[in-house]
């Protein structure tokens, strides 16, 4: 990238003493040979600057410094001048500006010194490693001054000894503020990195690197701006994962655009994000890739071998945002588009607000620990699993999920049970107590290792097409003490809720993709929707729905059933069965003494043993044809 720069104020006689700017220090390429740049367009660019600058500018400034291809001027105090390298020794302000091909900006000051690097108009490449390399100092803040375009950018290749690796490197806490543009580019690997507590505040960062983007070890903090980052790694991330109080990152505001082909933002402890508005393409062309599953019920993890292309198998960690420790998002506006998890944490992750906007080829949003939503709006729409956790709690928000196999799971770890064997746990288990929540999902639409409990909310689920899976899938109990359920899907392992203190209705018909299905009453449409797809199981509870009334379910204006409600499950359809799905208990689930099933529970060798056999004797609909035959 190339700018037009002006250049500052006019210069005295170049002085040899080396120990500070005193007067004038003038570096031609290592030689005092070179003209002097006249003085007159100097003092309009230092006026024209001054003005420009005057809300990101300090008052005071300690040294000004202009680069040339063929020299360094600088005036002021605290800096030197050698060769193709200003040092900088004490604290204070340097102002920066002009253009130069090979230079840096070495920083070697007291552990206490507050150092503040001015930027106006400066475009600034080195040759030879970082081109703004900080080894000591308490804090060094880089300022972008209003209105002005600045650019630094390192070498491709660096000294091995040279432990300095990114375009700016600091050992200290570093700072990026200011109304101006900075452009940041590292060819070698990082484009910035900080080893202690690194912040962005009000300015526009624009940076391209060859591995990370931008770096803190000990914490990263962005109150403002707009960053852009294009990454051969990590986008933005922290490092520190041995000091407990450290290594955590915060969003509180600002835009924030990442394009990153490892993780989007990777916080290797805590993350929190208040505010801001966060755009992430993590993991490449991976991210696009389509999510390939299989729907035959023996097919246990889902994944066919076309699957194991998905970054979620690689090496590379390609999420849109990562923490090591609890994710914490109280706002802001995230859309994010990822290889692997959209929102992960290997710790709980909470939402109370925002809105996210998420497309996965693994899960929308994953907790190993427990996940918890309260308020905000979440869309997934592609995933692997929509939203997976140890646990799950959902208290209010709208979340529409659309996944290639569970909407919500409840498990320890990626497919940690086949089917449910071995994995159940009173430590899984999915809590609504309120919300709205729609699930499309070619897996089970809701799926606990554990249990599930209803006492508010409104749950739709369109669920599986294979008999392999179904709309609602528990190991112990699903307890419905309020809210609204809706659960199509298929009948192979149907289960209806197991204990309820209000009517549940479970049926089985033929219902056609894009059916309008209603539940009424004699007098009104009590409950309605319109499947997305073919459906044969259909479930209904609601505390709308009244103990001893007589309901019609109806498929496309076709009564397909009248049930008598109670305080219970009742209809033709499937049953709540514990770690039994379907039941063998003489109900007309496909198995249990009914057509399309064993003929008697007894005959069923697998009773007791806690298993959820699928569809065993044909599919679905000859199922169906056969009971209502």
């Amino acid at each position: 990238m190339k700018f037009n720069f002006k250049t500052l104020a006019a210069f005295c006689a170049f002085s040899t003493v080396m120990t500070g700017c005193s007067n004038d220090s003038t570096v031609p390429n290592g030689s005092s040979s070179s003209p002097l740049i006249s003085t007159a367009d100097e003092t309009v660019s230092a006026e024209t600057s001054a003005e420009k600058s005057e809300t990101s500018a300090p008052a005071e400034t300690n040294c000004t410094v202009t680069f040339s291809e063929e020299k360094i001027t600088a005036k002021g105090s605290g800096a030197q001048a050698s060769d193709n390298t200003v040092k900088i020794t004490e604290a204070g302000v340097y102002e920066f500006s002009g253009k130069k091909a090979d230079c840096k900006i070495y920083i070697e000051a007291d552990k206490n010194a507050e150092i503040t690097l001015l930027l106006n108009n400066a475009e600034l490449t080195s040759k030879s490693g970082s081109v703004i390399d900080c080894e000591s100092a308490k804090t060094l803040t880089i300022i972008s001054k209003d209105g002005t375009k600045n650019y630094l950018c390192d070498s491709e290749s660096y000294d091995s000894d040279d432990e300095a690796d990114a375009a700016v490197f600091a050992r200290s806490d570093l700072e990026f503020k200011g109304a101006g543009e900075l452009n940041i580019e590292g060819k070698f690997g990082d484009a910035v990195k900080c080893k202690d507590a690194l912040s962005i505040d009000e300015v526009t960062l624009t940076v391209n690197a060859a591995d990370d983007g931008v770096t803190g070890k000990d914490s990263v903090t962005i109150n403002g701006g707009t960053v852009n980052i294009i990454s051969n790694g990590d986008g933005i991330k922290t490092t520190n994962d041995k000091d407990a109080d450290k290594g955590g990152m915060e969003i509180n505001g600002g835009e924030l655009n990442i394009t990153s082909a490892k993780d989007g933002i990777q916080s290797e402890k805590a993350l929190t994000v208040k505010d801001g508005k966060i755009t992430i393409t993590a993991g490449g062309e991976a991210a696009d890739a389509e999510i390939a599953v299989k729907d035959e019920p023996w097919d246990f993890d889902r994944k066919n071998s076309s699957q194991s292309d998905n970054s979620s198998e690689t090496a590379d960690s390609q999420k849109g945002i990562k923490s090591g420790g609890d994710l914490v998002i109280n706002g802001g506006e995230l859309k994010i588009k990822s290889a692997d998890d959209s929102v992960h944490s290997g710790g709980n992750v909470e939402i109370n607000g925002g809105t996210a906007e998420l497309s996965s080829c693994d899960d929308g949003i994953h907790a190993d620990g427990g996940l918890t939503v309260t308020s905000g709006y979440i869309t997934v729409s592609k995933s692997y699993e929509g939203l997976e956790g140890k646990s799950i709690d959902i208290s209010g928000g709208v979340i529409d999920i659309t996944a290639a196999d569970d909407g919500l799971n409840a498990a320890g770890g990626d497919n940690a049970s086949f089917f449910g064997f071995g994995g159940a746990s009173d430590d899984y288990y999915i809590s609504v107590s309120g919300g709205e929540i729609t699930v499309n999902s070619g897996g089970d639409g809701i799926d606990s290792n554990g249990t599930i409990a209803q006492s508010g909310g409104v749950i739709t689920v369109y669920g599986p097409t294979n008999s392999g899976n179904g709309a609602i899938d528990y190991e112990r109990s699903y307890a419905m003490s309020g809210g609204t359920l809706i659960a199509l899907g298929s009948m192979g392992m149907a289960q209806a809720p197991s204990t309820l203190s209000q009517p549940c209705l479970s049926i089985y018909a033929n219902a056609p993709a894009n059916s309008k299905i209603e539940v009424r009453s004699e007098s009104s449409v009590i409950l309605e929707t319109t499947t997305l797809k073919e459906a044969q199981s259909l479930i209904f509870s609601s505390d709308k729905l009244k103990a001893d009334a007589d309901y019609g379910i109806y498929v496309n204006d076709e009564l397909a059933e009248t049930v008598t409600a109670t305080d219970g499950v009742s209809g033709s359809g499937a049953t709540g069965g514990g770690d039994k799905p379907g039941g063998f208990d003489g109900k007309p689930n496909g198995f249990g003494g009914n057509p399309g099933g064993f003929g008697d529970p007894s005959d069923d060798p697998r009773e007791n043993r806690g298993e959820k056999p699928g569809d065993i004797n044909g599919s679905p609909n000859e199922v169906l044809s056969e009971q209502q035959g």
